[in-house]
């Protein structure tokens, strides 16, 4: 299906990518007249449109709310079967056994790719995923990284929430040469155009991004410049219920410090007496 090629094709294999399971519709975008004068832009919408395309996780398993020991296990079984070619190929013996260790490896990078959003700054804060999570909130995130494509899985409270998948830009890339054809080709697959949401670094978001959803998951095309763009996949239930369960929020870098605040309130001028209106006639 035209859909699915889209969002898995190249990767899927190696990954176990989303894709949406449907049948596209091509949504044309209406075209101005030349002639035509320029109306006012509308109001951006406040929600993402709705498609009548199902976003589905893969690979089988995969569902939201899972833990990362149950990732992990659907991970594992993912890789058991991407190895079956080579072991049918593979005799017995040193080969095997080195076929064996190359596949526990897998599995165990995996897990160790686990990375706890606690009290430490991490290396992620440099990365174009600065925003996709909070410290101190029981976040983490785990990595797979297969045949040069990378998935990653974010977990709150030890709940997967959230999937991000990274993928190449070119000619030759059935994404798309750049970002504008990659959402144009989205817009075909899911039915009708995405919203499309500005950068708003107070809301943790770097770069311009093209969004839709279904009755279950959010999905984002993240723009990354020229030759990459990401595309993300959110749990409605827990993406409605954020506020909450990120009750620490990060520190204002351009606050000013309590000590400093209490100085210039002391510098202050003392606020004038009330005026005496003791000796005024009633």
């Amino acid at each position: 299906m035209k859909a699915k090629r889209l969002l898995g094709a190249g990767l899927a294999v190696g990954l176990g990518l989303a894709a949406i399971t449907s049948t596209a519709v091509v949504a044309a975008q209406p075209k101005r007249g030349k002639g035509a004068a320029a109306a006012a832009a509308p109001a951006r919408p406040t929600e993402p449109p709705a498609t009548k395309k199902t976003i589905s996780l893969t690979p089988p398993g995969i569902q939201w709310g899972m833990s990362t020991k149950q990732v992990a296990a659907v991970i594992d079984k993912m890789l058991d079967e991407a190895y079956v070619p080579r072991y049918k190929a593979t005799s017995p013996g040193v080969k095997m056994r080195a076929l064996d260790a190359e596949l526990a490896e897998e599995k165990s990078a995996f897990r160790r790719s686990r990375i706890d959003f606690g009290k430490l700054p991490t290396g992620i804060d440099a990365t174009p995923l600065k925003g996709e999570y909070t410290y101190l909130n029981k976040e983490s995130m785990m990595t797979l990284t297969r045949e040069g494509g990378k998935r990653y899985f974010f977990f709150i409270q030890d709940k997967l929430w959230k999937i991000i998948d990274e993928h190449a830009l070119g000619e030759k890339s059935p994404r798309g040469k750049d970002f504008t054809a990659a959402v144009t080709k989205l817009a075909t697959a899911f039915g009708l155009p995405g919203r499309v949401t500005p950068p708003d670094p107070d809301k943790g978001r770097y770069v311009t991004e093209v969004d839709w959803k279904d009755a279950a998951t959010h999905f984002r095309a993240i723009e990354r410049g020229d030759a990459e763009i990401a595309f993300a996949y959110e749990d409605l239930v827990t993406l409605s219920s954020l506020e909450s369960l990120r009750p620490n929020k990060a520190a204002d870098a351009n606050a000013i410090d309590p000590s400093v605040a209490s100085a210039i309130r002391k510098d202050e001028a003392p606020p004038a007496p009330p005026p005496d209106t003791a000796g005024k006639k009633k």
